[in-house]
C-alpha cells in the first residue's frame, strides 16, 4: 500500500531507527530526508522526461528518492539495495517502482542491467551511496581490473558506487549524488576528481555543510552529465543548500579547476584565490627547515594547549636562539591560527612545528599566518569552507603564499612585520593594546601582499563571518 508523503516520512524514520549504531556505521547507512530528495529530483527534471526516463537510485535503502520521483509523476523508477528488509520497505510503501535486492557495487554494469530487465543504459542514476572505508571490515566484489580502480582513486564504497554508476549511465544521462565534501580537495580521491572534470560536465554542486548530524565531516550534492565538458564553454553552478532551497553563490568555468575544486562564493572570492595563486609563491618554496608534528614526550614538553596566539598561556617566551613555530594541529574556522615562537623548547604530538632558518624569518611567518588573509585563504581554499576541526598540517600550511619579491622589497617587508609581531608578543593577551595591534598586524599583511581596499574589505568581512568575535574586536 502506497503511504502519504507524511505517513512515509514517519514509517522511514521508525525503519532506520530501528538499525543499530553499528550496522549504521558497519555499511555506512545514513538515510536523505525527503524534503531533499525531492530537491534533488526538481534539480535534474530539465534533463528528463516523465514517461520515457529511467531513474535508478542503486543504494536505495528506504527508497525517499523513489518516492519523489513517483510523486513527481516519473513512469520508469527502478531501486537496488543489497538489505533485504530495507527492499521489503520499499514494496510495502512505495508505488510504481521496480525493486531488486543486489550488490549494485559488486555486479558489472551488464550484470545489474540484466537484473533489472533493461536493454539499455539509465537516464538518471540519483541517490546517497555509503560512505565507508573498503579494508578490514569492508570489502567489495568485482573483478580485479574495478577493485583496483577503486582503490586507486580514495578506497571508499562511495567511490565504488560513482565509478559503477558512471558505467550504468547512458551518454547524456545525469547523476547526482550526496557524498563527502572532501572528495573536491583530499588527494587520495584525486584520480577519480580529475577523470571527472575532464571527461564529463559537472553542472552543479551544493554544499550541505554538516547535513548527517552523527556523520564525521560535510557533504555535498555532485552533479554531473555523462558528456565531455565544453572547452572553456560549460560553467559549473555552486550552490547551498539554505531554507530547504538550492541558491546560486556563483558559476564557475569547469576548466578553471585542474584537480581540487574549490567552492567560491561570488566572484570576489575567486579574484582573490587567483591574485594569491598566480603571483605569488608558496611557503612551500621559501621553506628550507621542516614542517611536521611534534614528537617529544617529555613532561615539560609544549602541547598545542598550552599556546596562545603568539605566545603562552603559563610558559614564558622563549629568547631569541632557535628557528621554530609552534602552532596547534588542531584548527577551527572559528579560531583561526593560534601559534607562536618556540625557539628551541620541545613540542609534543598535539603540535605543528614549522622550522625555517632563523628567529626573524620565524617571526615573520608567525605574523603572516595569524593575519586575517591567511585565515581567510587557509578556510576558504585550503580546507574548502568546512565549519568542522581540521589539522594544521604541512599539505595545508605548505600552501599558504607569500609575496614573491626582490630581496630588498623583502627586507621592507620585514621592517613592517617584526615591529608588529614583536609588540603582539609583549601585549597583555587579548587586551584593548592587543586588538589594536592585531588591527595593525592585518593593514601591514594585506599592503604588502598588494591587496586593494575593496578586497581587504571584503576579505574582513567575511572573515567576521566565521570568526569568534573573541578574535575580532575588544569589547
Amino acid at each position: 500500500m502506497a503511504l502519504t508523503a507524511e505517513l512515509y516520512e514517519i514509517a522511514s524514520n521508525e525503519y532506520e531507527n530501528s538499525l543499530t549504531d553499528e550496522f549504521k556505521k558497519d555499511n555506512g547507512v545514513f538515510y536523505t530526508d525527503l524534503s531533499l530528495a525531492e530537491k534533488m529530483l526538481t534539480a535534474v527534471k530539465p534533463f528528463l522526461n516523465q514517461d520515457t526516463s529511467v531513474i535508478l537510485d542503486p543504494c536505495c535503502g528506504v527508497g525517499c528518492f523513489l518516492f519523489a520521483a513517483h510523486k513527481y509523476g516519473y513512469k520508469h523508477v527502478y531501486g537496488i539495495d543489497v538489505d533485504s528488509a530495507a527492499i521489503s520497505f520499499c514494496a510495502d510503501s512505495i508505488e510504481g517502482t521496480t525493486l531488486i535486492k543486489s550488490d549494485f557495487i559488486g555486479n558489472s554494469a551488464k550484470d545489474t542491467l540484466s537484473l533489472l530487465e533493461l536493454a539499455d543504459k539509465v537516464d538518471c542514476i540519483i541517490g546517497n551511496p555509503p560512505y565507508v572505508p573498503v579494508g578490514d571490515r569492508v570489502e567489495i566484489n568485482g573483478d580485479y581490473i574495478f577493485r583496483r580502480e577503486v582503490s586507486d582513486s580514495g578506497n571508499n564504497l562511495f567511490v565504488a558506487a560513482l565509478i559503477r554508476s558512471l558505467e550504468l549511465l547512458k551518454d547524456g544521462g545525469v547523476l547526482s549524488y550526496i557524498i563527502p565534501k572532501n572528495f573536491l580537495h583530499v588527494a587520495s580521491y584525486s584520480l577519480l576528481r580529475r577523470k571527472i572534470i575532464n571527461e564529463y560536465t559537472i553542472v552543479s554542486i551544493i554544499d550541505l555543510g554538516q547535513y548527517f548530524k552523527n556523520v564525521r565531516g560535510e557533504q555535498i550534492v555532485l552533479t554531473i552529465r555523462k558528456k565531455t565538458p565544453l572547452t572553456n564553454q560549460n560553467k559549473v553552478q555552486i550552490r547551498v543548500y539554505k531554507a530547504n532551497r538550492f541558491p546560486l553563490l556563483c558559476k564557475v568555468y569547469q576548466s578553471f579547476y585542474k584537480d581540487e575544486i574549490l567552492l567560491f562564493d561570488c566572484d570576489t572570492d575567486r579574484e582573490v584565490f587567483v591574485q594569491l595563486t598566480d603571483t605569488y609563491k608558496t611557503l612551500k618554496d621559501y621553506c628550507n627547515g621542516y614542517v611536521g608534528r611534534g614528537k617529544s614526550t617529555s613532561d615539560g614538553a609544549i602541547t598545542g594547549n598550552d599556546i596562545r596566539k603568539f605566545g603562552y598561556k603559563d610558559k614564558a617566551m622563549p629568547n631569541d636562539d632557535g628557528n621554530q613555530i609552534f602552532i596547534q594541529n588542531i584548527y577551527s574556522a572559528e579560531a583561526g591560527v593560534i601559534a607562536a615562537f618556540g625557539g628551541k623548547l620541545e613540542a609534543a604530538q598535539t603540535v605543528t612545528i614549522f622550522t625555517d632558518g632563523d628567529a626573524k624569518m620565524c617571526r615573520y611567518i608567525l605574523g603572516v599566518i595569524h593575519s586575517r588573509l591567511c585565515n581567510f585563504f587557509l578556510y576558504r581554499y585550503c580546507y574548502n569552507r568546512s565549519h568542522l576541526t581540521m589539522h594544521t598540517d604541512a599539505k595545508y600550511l605548505k600552501k599558504i603564499p607569500l609575496p614573491n619579491k626582490s630581496s630588498e622589497e623583502f627586507r621592507k617587508d620585514f621592517d613592517k612585520i617584526l615591529p608588529v609581531v614583536s609588540a603582539l608578543e609583549s601585549d597583555e593577551y587579548l587586551t584593548r593594546q592587543w586588538f589594536e595591534d592585531m588591527e595593525r598586524l592585518n593593514k601591514v599583511v594585506y599592503e604588502i601582499y598588494g591587496m586593494t581596499a575593496e578586497l581587504s574589505e571584503y576579505i574582513d568581512t567575511e572573515v567576521k563571518k566565521f570568526q569568534s568575535r573573541r578574535w575580532i574586536s575588544f569589547e
